[in-house]
């Protein structure tokens, strides 16, 4: 890890909440991020995770791309919606059409609000449970 971006190994949840409120992230915001946070950790109840402290990124799975890297999927809070994103996206059947971007390998999900991740949370739960049958191989 870089001195620039210290990380923390599995943050509570009252940690990302104390970090995302530093960020002075909206309310909506903290609690759709802490919603999905949880949301991975309940689809795979011993998945490690990893906080970057400057951005507060949580990475899930093994580091295998380099420094920092984030295995399979990344928890993101920007100002107006989260970002869950997978790291092997384009190998994952997205039959629910939730993923979006155009990289080479990554695409990530938009949540916007807590709503919004009820309703899609049985295809987040899949894409996140592909993933990590990917990660694993």
């Amino acid at each position: 890890m870089s001195d620039k971006h210290p990380h923390e190994d599995g943050a509570s949840d009252e940690r990302l909440a104390e970090l995302l409120a530093a960020k002075t992230r909206p309310a909506e915001v903290r609690d759709t991020y802490l919603a999905a946070h949880r949301l991975v950790r309940g689809a795979l109840s011993d998945v490690r995770w990893s906080t970057d402290l400057v951005d507060v990124a949580t990475g899930y799975g093994a580091h295998q791309y380099g420094y920092g890297g984030w295995g399979m999927a990344a928890l993101m809070a920007h100002a107006k919606w989260v970002s869950l994103v997978f790291m092997r996206a384009t190998e994952l059947d997205d039959r629910s059409g939730l993923l979006e971007g155009t990289g080479k390998a990554l695409r990530h999900v938009k949540l916007r609000s807590l709503e919004e991740l009820e309703a899609c949370r049985a295809a987040l739960c899949d894409l996140v449970a592909q993933a990590r049958r990917l990660n694993a191989g």
